[in-house]
């Protein structure tokens, strides 16, 4: 199984583990990995040396960070310099992190449910512009005559 590890400044990790446990349910090989205001590098060195241990029967390990290049990154990075099981990816968002775990559930291996990741979490950023809604209900009715 691919296990994931999500980090984040302050209480990222367990947040956006809330709303993904609500929609899918708890997760199995899965945990979180906060850094919150007053932590140390080593703290949170300690918590990633932990978790990674603690999937040592995971082929692959999925690390998804709030942002690259700050804290939780950094440590991760250095976890995946060392064990080419990690594959590190940074500015994880809910769709992206939903869309993991769901092809982790049917697919299985880590090139399945890595295939065009980056662009589901790309898909999940967006403007809403209601003048676009309107035309296509305009479009719709146009449509129905």
């Amino acid at each position: 199984m691919i296990g994931i590890i999500v980090s984040g400044h302050g209480h990222f990790a367990t947040g956006i583990t809330s709303s993904l446990e609500l929609i899918m349910g708890k997760q199995d090989c899965y945990t979180t990995i906060d850094f919150p205001f007053g932590s140390s590098k080593v703290e949170l060195e300690q918590m990633f040396a932990s978790a990674v241990a603690d999937m040592k029967d995971c082929e692959d390990i999925m690390i998804l960070t709030d942002l690259f290049s700050g804290s939780p990154f950094n440590v991760a990075m250095e976890k995946a310099a060392a064990d080419a099981r990690i594959h590190l990816y940074y500015g994880i968002n809910l769709g992206m992190l939903i869309e993991i775990v769901s092809r982790r559930m049917f697919r299985g291996s880590y090139a399945e449910v890595a295939d065009g990741i980056l662009d589901v979490g790309r898909q999940q950023i967006g403007l809403f512009n209601a003048e676009q809604l309107k035309e296509k209900a305009e479009d719709n009715d146009e449509e129905e005559l």
